[in-house]
């Protein structure tokens, strides 16, 4: 009779076993427009000068490389030596804090084209930074290859252009 009684208390302390888990709730990622801050945008006066592409700069030596690149096609074109120093909204970059972006167009024999990182937005796996083109009609035949550069908040995330 006791084993009876142990295992009907045993039985009833087994059914009342809480096993309700609670529902794991997943709030999905919002992606964060991130506000870049301008440190050059314009045209060079080179049809040759820099390559078209995409950089993400993260050190001062890639930053001084291409500050070095781009005011030496102003030496070699007799336009002067210190074309960052002049035209950049700033040319030291704190990159413990920062990442520059950096888009370069093709070269083009006449004016009137543009590029612009238009928009950076933070995701769950990556950062996409935006770039349009765009033109207008100019007959003034000098040589342009246009360009924008932003800083951003330090990227952890990759960055992927769009």
């Amino acid at each position: 009779m006791k084993n009876l009684i142990l295992i009907f208390f045993s039985f009833i302390i087994i059914s009342c076993n809480d096993d309700d888990v609670e529902p794991i709730v997943v709030i999905p990622y919002e992606p964060v427009i991130i506000n870049s801050i301008l440190v050059g945008k314009g045209n060079l006066a080179s049809t040759e000068g820099i390559s078209q592409q995409n950089i993400i700069i993260n050190n001062d030596n890639i930053w001084m490389d291409l500050r070095n690149q781009i005011d030496a096609l102003y030496i070699a074109n007799g336009l002067g030596n210190y074309f960052t120093e002049t035209f950049f909204e700033e040319t030291i970059i704190d990159f413990a804090n920062y990442t520059v972006i950096a888009v370069f167009d093709r070269g083009y024999s006449n004016r009137g084209h543009f590029i612009e990182v238009t928009n950076v937005t933070e995701f769950e796996n990556n950062i996409v930074i935006i770039v349009e083109k765009s033109s207008v009609v100019n007959t003034q035949n000098v040589a342009s290859q246009p360009y924008h550069i932003v800083k951003i908040p330090k990227a952890t995330k990759p960055i992927v252009f769009e």
